[in-house]
């Protein structure tokens, strides 16, 4: 697991994540947290999981509770859990993109940058996961641009973003990207969008998207994966996004050549 996926689901607010006031039981409201972030490869194939001590002790319940999680993660075949070794992710993370034409995406993007608000949660400059290594096919060392962003209409927040961005340019910094779109910045750090791979899907929120998205966790959120590449084919940038549906609608419009089955 990487350092700053523990340090979230095991800070000072991690009993915030669990409510007692859901009809779903804390063991399963703790399961489907671990088990998003296994599914989604921010907690790795391989990575070793909190003890029951460790994550009754994060989460201010008691060990049978947070015993019944790891072992709802084993019986789904994500996790292995042996005597003496502890609990360790054997699920590997394999999304399967799918194609869709850059044309008008770009421009639709900026309209909807210039109509919302956004705000930004995290900036940093660290080594990702290895799951997003593999990705961007850079070294245990390679440095990355994470941001977390919310973003909203009006008081509403309808959109949770997380992105990786392979990126040193200063103009890339905290500050620009709390007043203006990324889609501007990549342009004065030089980054040039040749091709972009998207992958759409539905998933139910996690106690932390739920937060900040102000839903119940368990909410059926819009899910989107959107993979950047320059010119020579390399991934520049990877977005993941959460949306609410009841407060965002995604649209395409293909163009469809004479004789292309559909």
């Amino acid at each position: 697991m990487s350092q700053d996926t523990l340090a979230t689901l095991l800070s000072a607010n991690a009993h915030k994540l669990l409510r007692n006031d859901l009809p779903t039981p804390l063991y399963h409201q703790m399961f489907s947290l671990l088990r998003d972030r296994i599914l989604n490869g921010e907690i790795p194939r391989g990575a070793r999981i909190p003890t029951e001590f460790d994550l009754a002790d994060g989460f201010g319940v008691s060990r049978i509770t947070a015993k019944r999680a790891l072992d709802e993660l084993a019986a789904e075949g994500l996790v292995e859990r042996r005597r003496g070794k502890g609990t360790h992710v054997i699920h590997r993370s394999r999304p399967k993109p799918m194609h869709s034409p850059l044309t008008g995406l770009l421009e639709s993007l900026e309209v909807l940058a210039e109509h919302t608000k956004v705000q930004l949660l995290q900036f940093r400059r660290a080594v990702p996961p290895e799951p997003i290594r593999a990705l961007f096919d850079t070294g245990p060392r390679d440095v990355l641009v994470q941001a977390i962003r919310l973003r909203l209409r009006g008081d509403v927040p309808f959109g949770y973003y997380i992105s990786w961005t392979h990126t040193d340019h200063p103009e890339f910094s905290e500050t620009r990207l709390s007043n203006s779109s990324r889609l501007k910045l990549f342009q004065a750090a030089g980054i040039q969008i040749k091709q972009v791979e998207q992958v759409l899907s539905a998933v139910n929120a996690d106690a932390i998207a739920a937060m900040h998205l102000k839903v119940e966790p368990g909410t059926a959120l819009l899910s989107l994966e959107r993979r950047s590449y320059d010119g020579d084919g390399n991934l520049v940038d990877l977005l993941n996004v959460q949306y609410r549906p009841d407060q965002f609608t995604y649209q395409m419009t293909l163009d469809v050549d004479d004789g292309t089955p559909l």
